[in-house]
């Protein structure tokens, strides 16, 4: 068989220009990560903390060291369950994430506040994620791939209740051409 030399030609500059967009190449990992947090407190001010561990997190921990880029989309608060003496109708919250390894508050992140979370089963109220946050998570992850979640706030009456802390967006990471 005999190919002609304009063939080869054309074959070379489609392999080029195959070659010039592999190193764009880019996967998206979605990021849904949420952690249960028991709030337990008489009428008034509360602090409650949260470890949270992304090395549990397979398919984050795994493509860490390749990760260009975070988005957080979404921040949420859900009221996962109330106890029988559950007696708080709502809460103000502020929530913030700390850096493992902080002493002090000095290097908390504000993710933002919420000015009434109904203690009703289902209830969610929700923060859309920032350029800090990214950054942040960023960080997270780079790092040792723990945190720590700090809501504070009000309740309004004596409280005993479950609330699930979300965080979903996404992971950016080249796949070839590194």
């Amino acid at each position: 068989m005999h190919f002609r030399p304009t063939m080869n030609r054309l074959n070379a500059v489609v392999a080029a220009a195959f070659a010039l967009l592999l190193p764009a190449c880019t996967a998206i990992i979605p990021i849904d990560v949420s952690r249960d947090v028991e709030l337990v407190s008489p009428a008034g001010a509360f602090d409650t903390a949260k470890v949270v561990d992304l090395t549990t997190e397979a398919d984050l921990w795994s493509h860490r060291n390749e990760v260009d880029a975070v988005s957080v989309d979404d921040i949420t608060v859900t009221v996962v369950s109330v106890a029988a003496d559950h007696q708080a109708t709502s809460a103000t919250l502020r929530l913030a994430f700390r850096p493992a390894g902080a002493a002090d508050a000095s290097q908390d992140l504000q993710v933002g506040a919420f000015d009434r979370l109904a203690f009703v089963p289902g209830a969610v109220v929700t923060l859309h994620g920032t350029s800090a946050l990214d950054g942040f998570l960023a960080g997270v992850l780079h790092g040792s791939g723990q945190f720590t979640a700090l809501a504070s706030g009000t309740v309004d009456g004596p409280a005993d209740a479950v609330l699930r802390i979300g965080l979903k967006g996404s992971l950016a990471y080249k796949v070839a051409g590194q």
